[in-house]
């Protein structure tokens, strides 16, 4: 199932220009601009904000700024990392933030992900096990994917009542793994497999 606000996509439909990690600004924003799933509006580049009628939510960032963590980038002429954010009230999946890369990325990225190889998810499943009370730390589930071009981190978050609504995907160069994994490892229990 694909993520209503990102449903106008044509399947099949590649996009004329690649905005990925490791181009120019200038490359990224050609690529958002000619996107037939972002759909730019006026004045929109790098950033997108979406609200649909439903109350559903989405955001896509092209950033200089690796995954994470602000720190000041060595240049302001890479795109680092692409960061999307996902509110839906009807719920939210893995499968549909799967879903988004395929249909934002296009097939070559799509097929990257697909054979993609986890290499952190987090909280590591002992830390789930046991007490079931509701808290952030347990709330929050993620994985962390290394494919051949790129990387991927996926991210739910669980509410109280148990409904996931919200999620994150970033999409960086694999150089910054470590780095991912380093801020993860302060905040959660990581299940890190072998790179």
């Amino acid at each position: 199932m694909s993520l209503g606000l990102v449903s106008g996509a044509v399947l099949g439909l590649q996009p004329v220009a690649w905005g990925i990690p490791g181009q120019s600004p200038d490359q990224a924003a050609a690529w958002v601009r000619d996107n037939p799933v972002l759909r730019p509006r006026p004045g929109e580049t790098l950033n997108i904000n979406r609200v649909d009628p439903d109350g559903s939510r989405f955001t896509f960032l092209a950033s200089v700024a690796p995954p994470g963590r602000i720190i000041n980038p060595l240049d302001r002429e890479t795109i680092r990392s692409e960061r999307m954010t996902f509110f839906r009230p009807q719920g939210l999946t893995p499968e549909d933030l799967f879903q988004a890369i395929r249909d934002i990325y296009g097939p070559e990225i799509a097929a990257d992900l697909d054979q993609a190889v986890e290499v952190i998810r987090y909280p590591a499943p002992e830390a789930l096990a046991g007490n079931q009370t509701y808290s952030l730390s347990r709330a929050i589930q993620g994985v962390v994917l290394q494919g051949n071009q790129l990387a991927y981190w996926l991210e739910l978050t669980q509410n109280p009542d148990g409904r996931v609504q919200q999620g994150q995907v970033w999409v960086f160069q694999p150089e910054w793994l470590t780095k991912v994994e380093g801020e993860l490892a302060e905040r959660y229990p990581l299940q890190v497999l072998t790179r």
